[in-house]
């Protein structure tokens, strides 16, 4: 159990370093890959699953994976414009709330859906361990965010401090060293 832990602590060290440099979408795209081959990794592991349950297990989960993502997508996507958004109207948060709740509907669908595929090759306690998987792994991940996004943003706001007392001092931003500007 450490080893998995251990393991996944690395493994998304390494992704929250990658996220540190300025990453292309070439970048973006294999940082995604190398996470959901981790994240099958775990989870076949939590199910402890012979090679031969693998083998067939993981094209099937990576379709499952796939659908869920796609359900959820776009009110994935208004939700992150909305928190931008300084202005959001009621109507907007109601919009959010309707793809939410449309979104849950067809994962649970999905899930229904690819839970009879998973019988054919599993039985109820793998496919009970796997959604078990599923959620250890993804309160890992919140942890992991939480974690390193209060650290990014206690740094992106010393940066930002530093970079206004720079102005204020009269000094334009390309004058100032470089991590005082990077963030304005």
């Amino acid at each position: 159990m450490k080893r998995y832990i251990t393991l996944l602590l690395s493994f998304l060290f390494v992704i929250a370093a990658a996220e540190a440099q300025n990453s292309s979408q070439t970048d973006k795209k294999k940082m995604m890959e190398d996470l959901e081959k981790f994240k099958i990794d775990f989870i076949t592991k939590e199910m402890n699953l012979s090679e031969k349950e693998k083998a067939e297990f993981i094209p099937i989960y990576k379709e499952y994976s796939q659908e869920r993502r796609k359900a959820g997508a776009e009110a994935w996507k208004l939700e992150r414009e909305l928190q931008k958004k300084k202005d959001a109207s009621p109507e907007d948060y109601k919009r959010l709330a309707d793809l939410q709740r449309k979104a849950r509907e067809k994962d649970n669908t999905i899930t229904t859906q690819y839970d009879a595929k998973f019988e054919k090759i599993l039985n109820a306690k793998q496919i009970y361990l796997m959604h078990k998987a599923e959620e250890k792994f993804f309160d890992k991940m919140k942890e992991m965010r939480k974690k390193h996004g209060d650290k990014s943003q206690k740094e992106a706001g010393k940066g930002h401090k530093r970079a206004e007392r720079q102005k204020a001092k009269g000094k334009p931003c390309a004058e100032a060293p470089l991590p005082e500007c990077a963030l304005l």
